[in-house]
């Protein structure tokens, strides 16, 4: 019995251990993170800004960052707008924000969310969620309130991740949140992501990557001129694709 003795200062470390093995169990859990007061926290610029920060400074050691005609980045900016990009990476979301650098609200597909740690994270850098098995009002008003409130909107109109660098075709009514608010749409071509964080990477490779700045479309002009959703929609999708196919050195359509 005395040789136990020694060991009887770890009972008090029962609870601490419980609650520590509590803590973990639920901000780690599968899901949990579109729910609750998690799903109601707002974001912060202290998070948004360190964020943005960190990621320049390691896509532009690590993997050579280089921005293509910046100056079109804030071009007749006189109100808000919607940047637009091809989506080849689980990180095309911080390559945008730190090429834009003033708070982009980005529009996330919601099983990203479902760990309540990420969840959390996500919220608090300015990312909503989007349910993309339906058509979600709750994502859509969400985007419509950034854009009256003055914010600045990211899209990814492909829908999902083309991780063989092409650039698949754009989702039906992508671009209509714009059009709705006749605002300017900014595309840009994200190169070379795919080879970032290709499939089985635990962490992102060293690959060259440039971001491709294209000349803002006039949605409202376009409108006035007698250009259809679906004009503008193909326009965008053309400018993306063209500057991609040029970059790269082959089409970079994805093949139907």
């Amino acid at each position: 019995m005395k040789k136990y003795i020694k060991y009887l200062f770890l009972i008090p470390l029962i609870p601490f251990v419980f609650i520590i093995y509590k803590f973990l169990k639920f901000w780690f859990k599968s899901t949990g993170g579109n729910d609750g007061w998690i799903a109601e926290e707002q974001p912060s610029e202290i998070w948004r800004k360190a964020t943005v920060i960190f990621w320049r400074i390691f896509f532009t050691i690590y993997n050579g960052l280089r921005i293509v005609n910046i100056e079109n980045r804030d071009k007749n900016l006189e109100k808000n707008c919607v940047y637009v990009a091809n989506h080849e990476s689980i990180l095309d979301g911080f390559i945008l924000a730190c090429t834009v650098w003033h708070p982009l609200y980005i529009m996330v597909k919601k099983e990203a969310f479902e760990m309540p740690l990420k969840g959390y994270y996500l919220r608090k850098v300015c990312c909503f969620p989007v349910d993309r098995t339906r058509t979600d009002m709750v994502a859509i008003k969400t985007a419509i309130r950034h854009l009256s409130e003055g914010k600045f909107l990211g899209l990814f109109p492909e829908g999902t991740r083309n991780r063989e660098g092409y650039v698949s075709p754009f989702k039906s009514g992508a671009i209509k949140l714009a059009l709705k608010k006749k605002l300017p749409i900014h595309p840009i071509y994200i190169a070379n992501s795919h080879n970032i964080t290709p499939p089985n990477s635990i962490f992102p490779k060293p690959a060259k990557l440039t971001v491709i700045m294209l000349e803002p479309i006039d949605t409202k002009a376009e409108l006035e001129a007698g250009k259809t959703e679906k004009d503008i929609e193909k326009m965008l999708y053309d400018r993306i694709t063209e500057a991609g196919s040029k970059f790269m050195g082959y089409d970079v359509r994805a093949k139907s």
